[in-house]
C-alpha cells in the first residue's frame, strides 16, 4: 500500500490564507499592530467564506482533501475523518477537473480482477475497500486528485476552511487582498483583485448553472458576461 494519503491542500487553514494575503501585499509580516492587522485580514477571509457558502451552498459536513499519486501505485490511504457515504473524486491535474467514475467494490473487482496487472495510466475509475481508495490502474505518474466526502467529527468553527474547495480558498484570498489594499489606499491594485473576485464568482455561477441544466438534459450556451 502506498504511504501517500489525502491532505488538506496548499491553503489548509485560515492561517495559511492570511500568509497568502501577506505575500500578495508584499509589505512585510502581518501582525496585530500592522496596517492592515492580521485580525482584519482574517475577518475579511471569513466574510469571503460566508459569501461563498451563501452562493454555492457549502456545508461543514462535506470537506475537500487533496492528494498527489505515486507512479505505479493504485491503493491510497483515505483521510482520517472520512465517514461512510457518497463521495466524489476528481482529477484536478488540469483545470478541467475530470470526475472519476466511482464503482462499488463488487463492480470494480468484476472490471479489474487484478489491478496490479493493469497497465499504468491516468486514473478513471475508483472504489473504496477497507478504508483504502483503489484506482482502476496503477498511476502512470503524478496526478493531483481532489476528494469531496462526508466527514466525521464536530461542527466547524468560523475559521474552518477545510470544507471549502481549495480553488475557492484562493478566491477568498483575492477578496481579502482587495479589502486590505483598500485599507492602505492602494486603490488601482485593489481593483485588480476585486475584478479577480467578481470574475471568479460569475464563472463559477455559470458553471454551476450549466451542471444543473445538463442534469435535466439541456445544453447551455457558454458566454462571458
Amino acid at each position: 500500500m502506498s504511504g501517500v494519503s489525502f491532505n488538506a491542500g496548499t491553503l489548509a487553514t485560515i492561517t495559511n490564507c492570511v500568509t497568502h494575503v501577506q505575500s500578495n501585499l508584499n509589505r512585510g509580516t502581518l501582525s496585530t499592530t500592522s496596517k492592515p492587522t492580521s485580525t482584519e485580514v482574517q475577518n475579511w477571509l471569513i466574510r469571503a467564506k460566508q459569501e461563498l457558502m451563501d452562493t454555492f451552498g457549502f456545508t461543514w459536513s462535506r470537506v475537500y482533501a487533496y492528494m498527489t499519486t505515486t507512479a505505479g501505485e493504485y491503493r491510497y490511504a483515505l483521510p482520517l475523518d472520512f465517514a461512510e457515504g457518497g463521495f466524489v473524486i476528481r482529477d484536478t491535474t488540469t483545470t478541467n477537473g475530470a470526475r472519476l467514475t466511482v464503482l462499488d467494490p463488487v463492480s470494480f473487482d468484476s472490471l479489474f480482477p487484478d489491478v496490479a496487472d493493469e497497465s499504468s495510466d491516468a486514473p478513471t475509475y475508483a472504489t473504496i475497500k477497507d478504508r483504502e481508495l483503489w484506482l482502476s490502474a496503477p498511476a502512470s505518474g503524478t496526478y493531483r486528485l481532489e476528494i469531496e466526502y462526508l466527514r466525521s467529527g464536530d461542527d466547524s468553527t468560523t475559521t474552518d476552511v477545510s470544507y471549502i474547495p481549495e480553488l475557492m480558498r484562493f478566491r477568498m484570498c483575492d477578496y481579502a487582498t482587495y479589502r486590505a489594499l483598500i485599507a492602505i489606499k492602494e486603490f488601482p491594485t485593489a481593483q485588480v483583485y476585486k475584478s479577480e473576485w467578481d470574475y471568479a464568482l460569475r464563472k463559477s455561477n455559470r458553471r454551476d448553472k450549466k451542471k444543473r441544466w445538463a442534469a435535466l438534459g439541456y445544453k447551455v450556451r457558454g458566454y462571458i458576461l
